[in-house]
């Protein structure tokens, strides 16, 4: 009992009456030493940071879908499939009919130190966004002309323009560009 006296003691003499003027609490709070936790920003670019593949190009007429990585890791763009597994899942490549969309880059993706995966690989069962509708940059392993359809390679999903590949349906890429320069892709998939 005698230590529950104590602590309402320790408690009492914490306890400040309410400041009764304005310079009274202008003064309390002064007393108050304040650690900051960083340094403003200071010095700005000129410009907007260059775009990256796997990443959202313009939100104009924009449409993403989460979806599960399902059958494996699977890189930031790279085109992916529904999965069979599962409904809410979707696979690297895939086919012409399961074609979902690609996916995108998420700079908030936790790699475990030691895991080997490379930056912006969704590790499997991690829910990875997937752009159905929209534009975003990516790279070509082959050179394009702007309004060339898009095709994917169906054990990776690695994008390209080679009718020999699987083709991308509602897809096209947007400007003309040498063998892997960053280019974008237009997509009005919608499933």
């Amino acid at each position: 009992m005698a230590d529950v006296n104590q602590r309402d003691d320790v408690r009492e003499d914490k306890v400040q009456e309410p400041a009764k003027t304005k310079s009274e609490l202008v003064a309390r709070n002064a007393k108050v030493e304040v650690t900051p936790f960083g340094v403003p920003q200071s010095t700005f670019s000129e410009q907007m940071a260059q775009g990256f593949p796997g990443m959202v190009n313009r939100m104009v007429d924009y449409n993403a879908v989460t979806r599960s990585a399902e059958g494996g890791n699977i890189p930031a763009c790279r085109a992916v499939s529904q999965s069979v597994a599962a409904d809410i899942g979707a696979v690297l490549g895939g086919s012409a009919n399961g074609f979902l969309g690609i996916t995108i880059y998420d700079p908030t993706i936790i790699t475990p130190v030691g895991s080997g995966l490379a930056d912006g690989v969704y590790p499997q069962y991690t829910n990875m966004g997937v752009i159905t509708k929209g534009e975003i940059f990516a790279t070509a392993t082959t050179a394009v002309a702007a309004g060339d359809p898009v095709f994917f390679v169906a054990a990776t999903g690695i994008l390209t323009n080679v009718g020999t590949d699987v083709a991308a349906a509602g897809c096209k890429w947007k400007y003309t560009r040498t063998a892997n320069q960053l280019n974008a892709i237009t997509l009005g998939v919608q499933r």
